[in-house]
């Protein structure tokens, strides 16, 4: 099942410049405070409830967040972090 940290990603993340964004997400450059090191902030828009059509339904991200972590493999990109707040979930991703 995948961990959602219910803290604030600006707590350990600059935000940057966006990289791509589409219709429910937008990717971010972020650079982590303790590091330094740079990584791709994906951050998605969740549906606030079942009826909308606006953003991404949570299972869904769920699902994509477990394959990730399971996954190693040289050539798919690394899963760091996941951010949740009520609007969005953040995945820091390899950049």
């Amino acid at each position: 099942m995948a961990v959602f940290k219910p803290e604030n990603v600006e707590d350990f993340y600059e935000i940057g410049e966006v990289l791509g964004s589409g219709h429910f997400a937008q990717v971010r450059k972020v650079r982590e405070r303790a590091t330094g090191t740079y990584w791709a902030g994906k951050f998605l828009k969740i549906r606030k409830n079942t009826c909308s059509r606006l953003g991404l339904d949570r299972s869904r991200l769920e699902e994509e967040v477990d394959i990730l972590h399971a996954i190693q493999h040289p050539n798919i990109i690394t899963l760091k972090d996941v951010f949740e707040s009520r609007a969005e979930v953040v995945l820091v991703l390899e950049l």
